[in-house]
């Protein structure tokens, strides 16, 4: 990796304390665990990593520049992208799916909005016998290749700095009280601090030096679920603005600027804020540096996670009944109580942005399922999403809350007095918690979003699959990512 070296602080400017002591008056502890993860930022090698780990860092790689290519024509990129060339600047990055560099902000920004355009991509936190809900993978993968392919970073570097960001993300939220229902959106709050990990290291920081990127970071926060609820493009836009601020916060860090003393746990700190608190403060430092968190499941549908079990009852329905969809009388979707009251059991109502309004719908899952047999990008197609057979589907299905234990449960009522129901009681069918995704099925799934996108020739798309195989073996980042580039058939 390009060399960088830290810098002095600006004159005068007074040396902070030592790690781990205490400054603000109103705090308890000193910030301990702020300076642990910092140290861990910092300190963490490739050969520390393991072969399963650095295994399953390329299988994230290989989805998320699967879910990139498959979403650089999605609604608005191509504006997005004309905005990013607007601004200038070194052209230092690649935007991939466009003939475009910008500067390793601007691109992180870009490439984090263009891989989570269809909701497609691997999220989730697997630790172990325990998933926690979680979406930082397209911010941490994208601002990882940004910052590699600057620096032209060696594939180990870049392989560690993701692992190192994800880790951190997924301690993050495990240890927090998350809830949707407080209106951040976890996409932009906690993936911001795994990215502000992934640019300290990019950038060579201290553990001073990345501790105040990560405060720096926390003053930058933002992003709330209500354009889920809206049906507004700007849903995955603050996936991408995430990415930017956390390389904003690094640089300003390596300049010189300090951040909040503890991060994590100040009175006004990331915990307090963003969060309803520290839970398991424990979750932060077991096994750090020997076990490193990331997401696990590959989402099998182009949809909001929350909606998958809803999905897989139609599609056991549908496979295991002939089911006319011009015959139903009733369609009745019943999911957990604590879900009825989140925006995928709003009404199905295609507004302005109808694919922001269909991707967090339980109503319009089941309708399309029952229409087509399955969940497809094409399905997010004006054409579809206004169907008046698929409006019909909605018009009669209802969301209610569901029984204790059962996860999803879809009763359809024919015309005719029949009656199919069909039920989940457990994880989805590619949770890591019951039947984690192959290999085999992780390569296919980049296929298809290459297929679907029509951006580059199967040769190019076999080489990517090779390389990122190998990605240990990488000697420079901005090789690799020349191929995101190459036979490509859109442009901003």
């Amino acid at each position: 990796m390009a060399e960088a070296v830290a810098k002095p602080r600006q004159p005068g400017m007074k040396p902070d304390p030592g790690p781990g002591e205490r400054l603000d008056a109103r705090s308890q502890e000193p910030a301990v665990l702020s300076d642990r993860i910092a140290a861990h930022i910092v300190d963490t090698r490739f050969e520390d990593l393991g072969a399963e780990t650095i295994a399953k860092c390329k299988h994230r790689v290989l989805d998320l520049i699967g879910c990139a290519i498959g979403g650089a024509p999605a609604l608005g990129n191509a504006a997005l992208v004309r905005s990013v060339k607007r601004s200038g600047g070194a052209p230092e990055a690649t935007i991939i799916g466009y003939n475009v560099k910008a500067p390793v902000a601007q691109a992180a920004l870009a490439n984090g909005v263009i891989s989570r355009s269809y909701d497609f991509e691997v999220m989730t936190v697997d630790m172990g016998k325990e998933q926690v809900p979680s979406h930082h993978s397209p911010t941490t993968c994208m601002t990882a290749l940004a910052l590699a392919e600057r620096a032209r970073a060696s594939g180990r570097d870049f392989i560690t700095d993701l692992t190192v960001g994800d880790d951190v993300a997924a301690r993050l939220i495990a240890a927090s009280g998350m809830d949707f229902r407080q209106g951040w959106d976890e996409a932009s709050v906690f993936s911001a601090m795994g990215a502000t990990a992934i640019a300290a290291r990019a950038l060579k920081l201290s553990p001073l030096q990345t501790r105040d990127a990560l405060g720096i970071c926390v003053d930058q926060l933002a992003g709330t679920v209500q354009a889920a609820w809206d049906g507004a493009m700007n849903w995955k836009l603050q996936q991408g603005r995430a990415s930017r601020d956390a390389i904003m916060s690094a640089e300003l860090a390596q300049d010189g600027w300090t951040g909040m003393i503890d991060p994590l746990l100040a009175p006004y700190g990331f915990y307090a804020q963003y969060s309803g608190g520290i839970k398991r403060p424990e979750v932060l430092s077991q096994n750090l540096g020997k076990t490193f968190y990331a997401e696990g499941y590959f989402k099998p549908y182009p949809a909001c996670a929350a909606t998958h079990s809803t999905i897989e009852c139609a599609l056991a329905l549908v496979k295991a009944n002939a089911i006319d969809p011009n015959a139903i009388e009733k369609i009745t979707i019943a999911v957990p109580e604590p879900l009825l009251s989140q925006f995928v059991s709003k009404p199905y109502q295609p507004r302005r942005n109808a694919h922001c309004d269909a991707n967090f719908s339980n109503q319009f899952m089941v309708a399309n399922v029952l229409l087509h047999g399955s969940v497809r990008q094409e399905h997010y197609a004006e054409s579809n999403l206004r169907s008046p057979a698929l409006l019909n589907l909605v018009a009669r299905s209802t969301n209610v809350a569901g029984r204790p234990g059962v996860a999803s449960e879809l009763t359809v009522v024919m015309k005719d007095g029949r009656v199919f129901n069909q039920q989940r009681t457990g994880p989805t069918s590619r949770s890591p918690l019951l039947q984690p995704s192959s290999y085999e099925e992780i390569v296919a799934k980049f296929h298809q979003q290459v297929a679907f996108s029509n951006y580059m020739k199967s040769s190019v798309a076999d080489e990517i699959v090779e390389r990122i195989d190998r990605l240990d073996r990488e000697k420079d980042m901005a090789d690799f990512m020349k191929l995101v580039t190459r036979d490509r058939l859109t442009s901003a």
